[in-house]
């Protein structure tokens, strides 16, 4: 059973799933830290120019402007003006009298009285304003009415707060004040009973240029038809350009704050707008987000036609319904979505056509929903790099398209994958005999060469072969892989993978586990002791790396060290046996040994540029002069004679180190060989030392290559000396060193310590 943390691990390496992510991470942000206040604004502002109506012509607002202080020859009306103004207002028929000032300062005695006795006519049809001082904080009323005033008329709240850069004004519903809460002056001309906390934004698509209006003096004169007021509430406010209460309405620019109290009103009048706030529309772009990447695809056609439909038609039809859905996090969800997918989807497209050949790529069949079924086939070039380093750029289009037409002569249906050195197909021959029959065929015809460029190339394959269609596409581009490795590995022309064999599970596993088991000391070094012939003294030892595997007990070394250099692991390994053998040799130096150690290196790390650095990092960490590394190197079938391998060489016996040839006489060294490597030591390889003493041409050739290496001034170690005899026959042959089971098998360094102050020299001589 999948634990939680191994799911939400294999989902996090997920593009598709980093991309919803990080879509909707962006969106909370903005939705969190309402920076997308701003833009929500100019889009609702837009959205109410498509509704634009008139005012319910219910609220009429007297305008203290102007042409009023000019005609009375006034800065400011006063109180006793304001007393005969409700006078008037009241027998034109007004049904309340709003006053859009606070009255929060005296003036003349007589004035006020004034004012009161006229407030005291009409309890309650007028109410004064109350707001908080400009240095005050906006959430607490702070400038009432005089008690004188207050005693015989309503009050109501005229706060308003400002959105940022003020593209819009929010009201509240209430405001707290000394001796509780009051009524928004919106609030109160719709009439409202209940009061709830917080603010709400007007319905801006209200034309403010249809609520009626007229001048101070003209009531004051009741020079307006009475029609135009009986039965309405008045607004009273000051709107002379001295009183500075403009601001920037939504789409209708800068305005008397009266009017914005009458859209307020008529707003809460229609009903209290629901605000339904940035959350369902961000949950919803997400869910249809969301299930494009369970698809497999972020955004469809249809999926964006519901983001479309989300955030562009659902806000207006909601607006007439008076409900407020905000769009900004849902905006930044959407549009990080489609960014991000649309970036995947072009590295996608990129990534399933081989830019080179012009086939699909391992990628396109990786990524493919469609089944599998049959045999699925992986043709691995060996000479692919070769090939394309000796024609031009275009010779591997032309290469892919005779390796598939070759491919289609007898699988003309064959749909071909390309990615470097592979071909991989899936054949329509089901029988696994025809699958194999058709594949040999192939190398058959391909053995008589192909015309590239009007030249004919030698091409060498191997292929592998999947036929368990049951597995999921991954397993299975997977195992065909290994099995075209494997052919390689094992020279075959076909290798079929075997689903009942776990050896590559186990060598996956195995790999793994190497690192953790170097740090675990369960791979250690082993010394075997190398023997100076003519002083009868260990001179130095083979260090050999080791591995007791917990539940695999002993694993030969040419298992773990084939594995970590198929695998390009060979790197740490050989690191870990360097400082170990460094570090061994340092010690037993300083004992007052003359003392060498000799460290496998694989062919392969000769491509490696930082292997001197690696390799003098190690003995300068444990002071170990360069010339007491001997560093033990095979001709494989991986070696490269290359120019570059040389170069490598010789700076590696620049810096001091020695260099030995390892197995001499079992692959294709020869005496070029040994002149090409500037080799100080010559390793002769087991396999003829074993049996020199009863196999005559064993004999001859031992002692041809250690006349051979003498000749060119080259020391000669002889591996796998196991009885007295050999040792002596050795000796009469000149072999400067012996090595092998007679003397010590490999231990470790604490056996091997004590091996130094007396071997076993008796025997030796």
């Amino acid at each position: 059973m999948t634990s939680p943390r191994d799911f939400a691990r294999r989902l996090w390496r997920s593009r598709r799933f980093r991309i919803l992510f990080s879509a909707v991470a962006a969106g909370l942000f903005c939705g969190v830290t309402m920076i997308g206040i701003p833009i929500e604004d100019l889009l609702i502002g837009t959205r109410t120019v498509l509704r634009r109506q008139p005012a319910d012509q219910d609220i009429v607002v007297v305008k203290l402007d102007d042409n009023t202080l000019r005609d009375l020859d006034v800065d400011d009306v006063t109180r006793t003006d304001d007393g005969h103004l409700v006078d008037s207002l009241v027998v034109l028929g007004a049904k309340r009298i709003f006053f859009d000032r606070t009255y929060h300062f005296s003036q003349t005695p007589g004035e006020d009285r004034d004012f009161a006795r006229t407030l005291a006519k009409y309890p309650g049809k007028v109410f004064l304003g109350a707001r908080a001082a400009p240095d005050d904080d906006y959430e607490e009323i702070s400038l009432f009415p005089s008690k004188a005033f207050t005693d015989r008329a309503g009050v109501v709240s005229l706060m308003g707060f400002n959105h940022p850069f003020k593209l819009s004004v929010s009201f509240p519903f209430r405001s707290k004040g000394p001796d509780g809460y009051v009524p928004s002056m919106s609030a109160k001309l719709a009439d409202m009973e209940t009061l709830p906390g917080g603010i709400f934004r007007p319905d801006y698509s209200i034309d403010a240029s249809s609520i009626p209006q007229f001048d101070y003096v003209d009531a004051l004169r009741r020079k307006i038809p009475a029609d135009a007021v009986r039965g309405k509430d008045v607004i009273v406010a000051p709107t002379a350009i001295t009183f500075s209460d403009f601001h920037e309405m939504p789409m209708q620019g800068y305005l008397p704050g009266a009017l914005f109290q009458v859209i307020a009103a008529q707003t809460l009048k229609t009903g209290v707008p629901v605000k339904l706030g940035w959350t369902p529309a961000l949950l919803l772009v997400t869910a249809i987000v969301g299930l494009g990447v369970t698809r497999r695809r972020v955004l469809t056609p249809w999926s964006i036609a519901g983001l479309v439909a989300i955030v562009g038609a659902a806000p207006v039809i909601l607006d007439f319904y008076r409900v407020e859905l905000e769009l900004v996090p849902a905006m930044v969800v959407a549009g990080v979505a489609i960014f991000r997918s649309r970036s995947l989807e072009k590295v996608e497209k990129a990534t399933s056509v081989n830019q080179a050949s012009g086939l699909p790529s391992l990628q396109a069949l990786r990524t493919s929903s469609a089944k599998v079924p049959g045999n699925l086939v992986a043709l691995k070039i060996r000479n692919y790099g070769a090939i394309l380093g000796n024609f031009a750029e275009s010779v591997e289009a032309e290469l892919a398209e005779e390796v598939a037409r070759r491919i289609r002569i007898s699988d003309a249906g064959a749909v071909i994958y390309h990615e470097g050195d592979v071909f991989l197909w899936t054949s329509a021959l089901r029988d696994p005999v025809d699958t194999l029959d058709h594949l040999e065929g192939l190398h058959r015809i391909v053995q008589n060469g192909i015309r590239i460029e009007g030249r004919e190339i030698d091409l060498s394959f191997n292929c592998g072969v999947d036929k368990d269609d049951q597995r999921l596409l991954a397993t299975r581009i997977a195992n065909v892989l290994q099995a075209a490795e494997r052919a390689v590995r094992d020279d075959e022309i076909v290798h079929v993978h075997d689903t009942e064999r776990d050896e590559a599970q186990f060598e996956i596993s195995l790999l793994s586990a190497l690192d953790r088991s170097i740090d675990n000391g369960e791979v250690w070094v082993a010394y075997q002791p190398k023997v100076d012939l003519k002083t009868n003294r260990i001179k130095g030892a083979e260090a050999l790396v080791r591995w007791t595997h917990p539940e695999r007990g002993f694993i030969p070394p040419d298992h773990f060290i084939r594995i970590a250099e198929e695998y390009h692991r060979i790197e740490r390994l050989t690191q870990f046996v360097l400082n170990e053998a460094a570090k061994a040799a340092a010690s037993i130096i300083a004992q007052g040994h003359d003392f060498a150690i000799s460290v496998n290196i694989s062919a392969q790390l000769l491509r490696n540029a930082g292997l001197p650095g690696m390799i003098l990092g190690v003995l300068e960490a444990h002071r170990l002069p360069p010339e007491r590394m001997i560093l033990e190197i095979t001709e494989t079938d991986k070696f490269d004679r290359s120019e570059k391998t040389f170069q490598m060489m010789q700076e590696l016996v620049g810096s001091g180190l020695q260099l030995s040839i390892d197995d001499f006489g079992t692959g294709n060294a020869t005496i070029d060989y040994l002149r090409y490597m500037p080799a100080r030591e010559v390793k002769i390889d087991k396999s003829f030392i074993q049996h020199m003493d009863t196999n005559p041409e064993d004999l001859s050739l031992v002692q041809s290559i250690i006349e051979m290496a003498h000749s060119i001034n080259r020391r000669v170690v002889a591996e796998g000396v196991e009885t007295e005899h050999v040792m002596g026959m050795l000796r009469d042959l000149q072999c400067d060193m012996i090595q092998g089971y007679y003397i010590s098998k490999p231990v470790k360094l604490e056996e091997f310590v004590t091996l130094l102050p007396q071997p076993r020299m008796s025997e030796y001589g």
